[in-house]
């Protein structure tokens, strides 16, 4: 579909492709819905336009499939086999989508294929979509459920969940040569056992490879739900410098240390926010308390008082999701909080149902 006009595009099956299952190019006013995007190359869905222009605009994505878009194979220099993608564009609504087993034949070793993201993009919104078990390539980067990625401005990822992907589950990532990255939100998202496999080991991620913090800036990231009973909560890359990331009333549990990459945090933000760590109850960078980093650190801490918490959140039915489609997010309940949790008054959490 290329320099399209008010289009509508409702129930169909795309697959054989090596390249995108559906491509959107320099168009406005298009809605897709309840397309099954599946066994193609590159992508299942991909909106695009002229490069620096963002020229494709108001589109509407909604109950839509993407799966089992394994890679192209003739595309040696960068990412595919992503599921929806969105680039050069602006005014893009993502809703009720479900993206899974993507990119597992991606043919290179390099940075890597997500399962819904986008790209040198502004107002972008991300929500109710399912991402689960999405791969990249055998020693590649990525393979992600959600990711607002170089150039991304103005943009949400909101009441999402996403699990058991290889790599982390919801990525704050700026790539050297992209436009400025700034004004974005990460809000009310679920997180399980994501980033296993790739460099992140953590279900959610930072990463800013232009090293410069100008380049990345001013997000948000509350209300969000970051279970890993595998690996760490959080990941700082080594390249990861920023200006005005604050966290906030989130509930982070990891496996043991909580966040990787700590000398790098310098400028983010922590304020009441929940820490829990399955092995040691509390453990960021060797300190297995949370006054003691709060001490040493200066994080989770206002007018000079404490105001992290330390807090065993007594999920429902943690580490055990199962819904494998976008439209069973809203009665999913395992990751409520039990009435007599304090942490319900204390935090502004996700409640499915």
């Amino acid at each position: 579909m290329v320099g399209c006009n008010h289009i509508q595009v409702d129930s169909m099956e795309v697959s054989g492709f090596q390249k995108p299952g559906v491509l959107v190019f320099t168009s406005t006013e298009i809605i897709l819905r309840f397309i099954n995007a599946h066994d193609n190359g590159s992508a299942g869905i991909t909106i695009e336009g002229d490069l620096g222009k963002k020229n494709s605009k108001n589109i509407l994505i909604r109950y839509c499939r993407a799966e089992n878009n394994p890679g192209d194979p003739t595309n040696l220099t960068n990412h595919s086999g992503n599921g929806i993608v969105v680039g050069n564009c602006k005014n893009v609504l993502i809703d009720q989508c479900t993206a899974t087993n993507n990119g597992w034949d991606m043919p290179r070793i390099g940075n890597g294929p997500v399962g819904i993201w986008a790209y040198e993009a502004d107002s972008v919104i991300i929500q109710h979509c399912l991402s689960y078990r999405n791969k990249t390539s055998k020693g590649g980067a990525d393979g992600g459920g959600f990711d607002l990625d170089g150039g991304v401005t103005n943009s949400i990822i909101q009441y999402c969940v996403s699990y058991e992907n290889q790599g982390s589950g919801y990525c704050i990532f700026q790539y050297w040569g992209a436009s400025p990255w700034y004004h974005n939100i990460y809000r009310y998202n679920i997180s399980e056992n994501d980033g296993t496999v790739s460099d992140s080991q953590a279900g959610l991620y930072v990463w800013n490879s232009s090293d410069d913090e100008k380049q990345f800036y001013d997000c948000d990231v509350y209300g969000n739900i970051i279970y890993n009973s595998k690996v760490a909560a959080i990941c700082f890359s080594e390249k990861s410098e920023s200006k005005g990331i604050r966290f906030h009333d989130n509930i982070f549990v990891g496996r043991d240390s909580l966040i990787r990459g700590i000398d790098k945090i310098g400028d983010v933000k922590y304020q009441g926010n929940d820490w829990w760590s399955l092995k040691s109850g509390f453990n960021i960078d060797g300190i297995k308390q949370l006054k003691a980093w709060v001490t040493k650190t200066g994080k989770e801490m206002k007018d000079g008082q404490v105001i992290g918490l330390n807090v065993f959140p007594a999920f429902k039915n943690p580490g055990k999701i199962n819904i494998t489609s976008a439209s069973q997010i809203s009665s999913f309940t395992n990751y409520q909080l039990p009435k007599e949790s304090g942490l319900k008054d204390k935090l502004k959490l996700l409640q499915l149902k």
